[in-house]
């Protein structure tokens, strides 16, 4: 009898300490959902040259765990996260804005937070007759170095107005166009604007910066890139059929426009450090069982593609 009494209190101890156990344990830490607020730009004439559009919202990660992903009428495009800014840093290229249109724009993170809820519309409207910029040589200067000083650029197009801006990166400069000049518009730009090295969308618009030129790049010039190299894959390996994957990439002499290639082909790509990036390899890739090079390319000035390293499909 004190035997059994015994076993029944170790019994119901042993309940009440699992049951503790597992009161005391933390619910698994899962992506959040991102939410979208706004974008900037959110407009752009059709034509013009590929630029970086920037994402504001909730929710964005970049770690060890995943990244965020901008998606533009569903297909995945390079993002990098600007913690400091809280906000996605996205690469258009000119072929999503050849013609007018309406994009959806939606940010997703790695299951289970999923894509964004929310989405918000980027438009690109028709081009507007007689505003032009004047190709090739619409910008002087056309280039900066990284670090400069203030400058006065001159933009050189047709169909200006005298209250007509130029914008950087969809912002508007003091802009002055003198009377009656349809032809030349003078701004005045920042050492800000030039601090890091990378591009800069330049159009001139309307004061409402609705109506607007297509825009042109202003190249910001650094130092050369590095030559990447690829030491890991995770994971280096998938099933086949599986859905879109995210596959971490480590090596070194990564910069934030480098970008992953999967047999030679250009997958969205996220920068994280200069050891580690990310690439969006869609289901399509992961269809049937083989293998594939994944390696990394830095554009010019300097840069290069790296060695490969091989993925299994299994």
């Amino acid at each position: 009898m004190k035997r059994s009494r015994w076993a029944a209190l170790t019994s119901i101890a042993g309940m009440l300490v699992l049951l503790g156990s597992c009161g005391g344990q933390k619910a698994p830490a899962f992506p959040p959902t991102p939410t979208l607020t706004d974008l900037f730009p959110s407009n752009i004439t059709a034509g013009s040259d590929g630029f970086v559009m920037f994402i504001r919202g909730t929710g964005f990660m970049s770690s060890s765990k995943g990244v965020s992903f901008a998606y533009w009428n569903g297909s995945p495009r390079s993002t990098t996260f600007d913690q400091v800014a809280n906000q996605l840093v996205v690469q258009i290229s000119a072929s999503d804005v050849a013609s007018a249109n309406s994009v959806n724009v939606t940010v997703a993170n790695p299951e289970p937070g999923g894509m964004s809820q929310s989405f918000r519309t980027f438009t690109i409207e028709p081009v507007h007759a007689g505003l032009t910029l004047t190709l090739p040589s619409a910008l002087s200067p056309s280039s900066a170095s990284a670090g400069g000083g203030d400058f006065t650029l001159t933009v050189n197009g047709t169909g200006f107005a005298q209250n007509d801006v130029v914008t950087w990166n969809g912002s508007p400069r003091p802009t002055t166009i003198a009377p009656m000049n349809t032809t030349v518009a003078t701004a005045q730009i920042a050492r800000a604007d030039i601090a890091t090295s990378g591009i800069a969308s330049i159009a001139v618009s309307t004061p409402n910066q609705v109506l607007a030129t297509p825009s042109t790049t202003f190249t910001i010039t650094g130092p050369n890139n590095p030559s990447p190299s690829v030491s890991s894959l995770s994971p280096s390996s998938g099933t086949a059929g599986s859905p879109d994957l995210e596959v971490f990439v480590k090596g070194s002499g990564f910069v934030s426009t480098s970008v992953v290639e999967w047999k030679g082909f250009p997958r969205a790509t996220a920068f994280i450090s200069a050891s580690q990036v990310v690439a969006l390899i869609p289901t399509a890739d992961l269809s049937l069982g083989g293998t594939a090079d994944v390696t990394v390319t830095n554009p010019a000035p300097g840069g290069g593609t790296s060695s490969a390293a091989t993925f299994t499909i299994n």
